[in-house]
């Protein structure tokens, strides 16, 4: 390790900027204000490597993270019963794929007409729905490309 880096050691006072070797007071050549914002360092704030380890540990919950709620309606998971029944093949799956897409699509590109038909529509609401509409063809577009023989 370069000698500098032992300079910088000695000194024991945290600091984590570097001037030749030494440490520099990390609030110089700040603009007044921003020193002003600095957060001082405190009793909560860890100085070493496994100081850190430890508080990371000791905030860590054994609750398991929340999943996200189930939100398939009974027609939905009607349908995906009655596909998992189904003994279809990959060409038929890919059919059953673009209909939903192409559907998809359909309903977004004729709310972003209805849409740009309305005076009161918000402009980045239109955009959001057009770009949505967009992806949906992208998707269409890579899925119809799918070879499967």
């Amino acid at each position: 390790m370069p000698a500098f880096f032992d300079n910088a050691r000695r000194d024991g006072d945290g600091r984590y900027r570097f001037r030749r070797g030494y440490s520099v007071d990390p609030h110089e050549d700040l603009h007044p204000e921003m020193g002003e914002q600095a957060v001082e360092v405190g009793a909560d704030v860890p100085s070493t490597i496994s100081e850190l380890i430890a508080m990371q540990q000791a905030n860590q919950s054994d609750e398991p993270l929340p999943s996200k709620p189930e939100r398939l309606t009974a027609k939905v998971r009607r349908v995906l019963d009655l596909i998992d029944e189904l003994e279809t093949t990959a060409a038929e799956d890919q059919q059953i794929a673009l209909s939903i897409v192409r559907q998809l699509e359909c309903y977004h590109d004729d709310i972003v007409a209805k849409m740009q038909e309305d005076a009161d529509a918000k402009h980045n609401q239109i955009v959001a729905w057009a770009v949505d509409a967009d992806r949906l063809m992208q998707s269409r577009i890579l899925l119809e490309s799918v070879d499967l023989s």
